[in-house]
């Protein structure tokens, strides 16, 4: 697709803060940059992340809930929930947001409306992965991705003082250093920068992800400056 598309994940991770309180401090960033460079695009797709409610919500039920299942289908609930509110704070009415993965493609295709905000769509797929499903549907070769960090570490930053941050490395690079094994699945919740399939998928299909957010959160008003820092992740 030639036109002019941009796919942003909103890392469930800053969509509220430590005591679940919607982080409506950095939707209003988000809303601002949104509505000044909405024109600029023919399609903008968000994709909202579950985050810490979606691990809270979690927490709360494993004593009584069991299976692998039952946890996807719950924690991609917390995400279309996210979506809602997310789409609701954005005061667009021409905002789409998809109940199933055939709504979302129909938009991505064949519609004419310009802007979707989605949560998880299939059981299974982290919202790392719909962000790169709809952005290869879309026929652009790049997600940006705004959470809790700023870059890939070459170690974990809150174990190892000297843990060095990465602004450019390969999906080979980030496989090393998580440990990812071909035909690795994704498992809910689990604390990654792009989940293990969606890495993959990536990879394959020759998609980068730029990897912003964390501190640049505080130190920046715009977000068109913070998309342009942070780690990016390449073939």
């Amino acid at each position: 697709m030639d036109k002019n598309v941009l796919v942003l994940k909103v890392g469930g991770s800053i969509m509220y803060d430590q005591l679940l309180n919607v982080n409506f401090e950095v939707f209003k960033k988000i809303k601002v940059w949104y509505h000044e460079q909405e024109e600029k695009y023919d399609k903008i797709v968000f994709v909202t992340g579950g985050g810490g409610l979606s691990r809270s919500v979690q927490e709360s039920i494993i004593e009584d809930i069991g299976g692998e299942d039952n946890f996807h289908s719950i924690a991609m609930s917390v995400t279309q929930t996210n979506a809602a509110i997310f789409s609701s704070y954005l005061d667009d009415k021409q905002i789409f947001v998809p109940r199933t993965l055939g709504e979302a493609y129909e938009f991505l295709i064949d519609s004419g409306e310009r802007v979707m905000v989605s949560g998880g769509l299939k059981m299974g797929w982290s919202t790392d992965m719909d962000a790169a499903v709809f952005a290869d549907t879309l026929g652009t070769d790049r997600v940006f991705k705004i959470s809790n960090i700023d870059y890939v570490y070459d170690k974990d930053p809150k174990e190892f003082f000297d843990a060095k941050p990465i602004k450019d490395m390969t999906w080979k690079d980030y496989f090393k250093i998580f440990d990812i094994v071909e035909g690795e699945q994704h498992g809910p919740n689990r604390n990654m920068p792009i989940s293990v399939e969606s890495a993959q998928y990536c990879a394959r299909k020759k998609i980068s992800f730029l990897i912003t957010g964390g501190k640049f959160l505080e130190e920046e008003e715009k977000v068109s400056k913070i998309l342009q820092k942070g780690t990016f992740i390449h073939p």
